[in-house]
């Protein structure tokens, strides 16, 4: 039998309440996928699971395998070679057992939001034969230990941001060659960017330095400090610094100077001069937020980057026991629906529309993510080349209007950065 979701058996059939013994091979494992089964089925329960760790695990789940389930979940490491197989093996009361071969992964996306097939397998000698295949990997595999959680750590935040450039750059192309998207269809004769700005910022010249491009990202460079002028004098009532200089503000032409060699976006940064109230009022941020302003290859982005990884903990930890706290989860999510349309919130790699944030509790889900060690916690808003504004003569008033948005954002949370 063809499954689609396999949330539906697991939750219309009540499947996992009746598991005794649970055997799961995997090519990747995440919280909420691990919390979709491990809260649904008997404390007695017994898992065996085996995984590769070339698609990104989060650290999180191993540690909490290591130190809270021993002796009712173990975990092994295949690493041999490159571990793609996704089986589920269920033994049922009465002795009888069901099995899900398929494509999803042991996440809750590959459980049940994404595109996946699954055949459901109920006769005893193909399940035999499925749990020989998992024994014969499962006892080669390397058992979890602290010390590999410990050195996994440090390789996961590398496999994830790459993850994640990957399927951004996915769905950028997928954007920019849906049938609904044509670049002579937009009129940019009032607009502040062009065309050519755009297509100068495109993944097929991204690695390239040719004498074109340089001319070409050089005309970026200079527009982007003409808005810097249009707007500079207004930043420190804002509660935003720029140097003297702009032209330390803004990114370089060079694409060695960007993520991977690759020149796909430019921007102005600036960074933020509110003071923390709670301790000396003379420090600022140490640039542990940065306002930038983005142009990408298909929009114009405002963007506020709380960064510093290993060295913001105290910050981040706030926020979490702030989160705690239904009025400020509350007030918190007004200033992010404040932003408008467009608008979005980037936690751990994970990127959500705020208006798919509706309460504040989704909110405080989705920020438990949060890896403070890795990753920056980001809040932007996007615009797209034809918006009215992103023209000549309103894109300054635009961005003045964005950076005071995330001002109030920015003083929200100030105890914490």
């Amino acid at each position: 039998m063809i499954i689609k979701k396999l949330a539906v058996p697991f939750i219309n059939e009540k499947l996992l309440q009746q598991v005794e013994h649970c055997y799961i091979a995997t090519a990747a494992i995440s919280e909420a996928g691990f919390d979709f089964v491990r809260t649904r089925i008997p404390t007695k329960t017994k898992i065996e699971i085996i995984t590769g760790l070339e698609l990104p695990t989060s650290p999180a789940v191993l540690q909490r395998i290591w130190r809270n389930y021993q002796g009712r979940i173990t975990l092994h490491i295949h690493t041999r070679n490159r571990f793609n197989a996704n089986l589920y093996i269920f033994d049922l009361p009465y002795r009888k057992s069901v099995a899900f071969v398929g494509s999803g992964a042991f996440t809750l996306e590959g459980i049940k939001d994404n595109e996946e097939l699954f055949y459901k397998v109920n006769d005893p000698k193909e399940i035999e034969n499925l749990k020989s295949w998992f024994v014969g990997y499962y006892e080669f595999g390397q058992p979890l230990t602290e010390e590999l959680i410990a050195e996994y750590e440090w390789r996961y935040p590398i496999m994830k941001q790459r993850s994640y450039a990957a399927r951004l750059e996915r769905e950028q192309f997928l954007d920019l060659t849906t049938p609904g998207f044509h670049w002579d269809h937009i009129k940019f004769k009032q607009q502040f960017f062009k065309k050519e700005d755009y297509l100068t910022l495109s993944s097929h010249n991204a690695p390239f330095t040719t004498p074109e491009l340089q001319d070409a990202r050089l005309t970026i460079q200079n527009k982007l400090i003409a808005l810097h002028e249009l707007i500079t004098v207004h930043l420190q009532k804002l509660g935003f610094q720029s140097t003297s200089d702009p032209n330390a503000d803004v990114s370089s032409t060079d694409p060695s100077h960007h993520p991977d060699h690759k020149l796909r976006s430019m921007w102005l940064t600036y960074r933020s001069t509110l003071s923390n109230p709670t301790r000396d009022q003379s420090t600022v941020l140490d640039n542990s937020a940065n306002i930038k302003i983005v142009l990408g290859q298909k929009d114009v982005g405002v963007q506020l980057v709380i960064g510093t990884p290993l060295k913001n903990k105290d910050g981040r930890e706030y926020f979490r026991t702030r989160m705690n706290d239904v009025e400020y989860r509350k007030e918190l999510l007004k200033l992010l629906h404040g932003q408008g349309p467009g608008s979005w919130i980037e936690i751990a790699c994970e990127r959500k529309n705020i208006d798919s944030l509706q309460t504040e509790d989704a909110l405080w889900e989705f920020t438990k993510s949060d890896q403070w060690m890795y990753f920056d916690f980001i809040v932007g808003k996007n615009y797209s080349p034809d918006a009215v504004e992103i023209s000549n003569e309103f894109i300054a008033r635009t961005v003045l209007k964005e950076l005071a948005n995330i001002s109030l954002i920015v003083r929200a949370a100030s105890n914490y950065l």
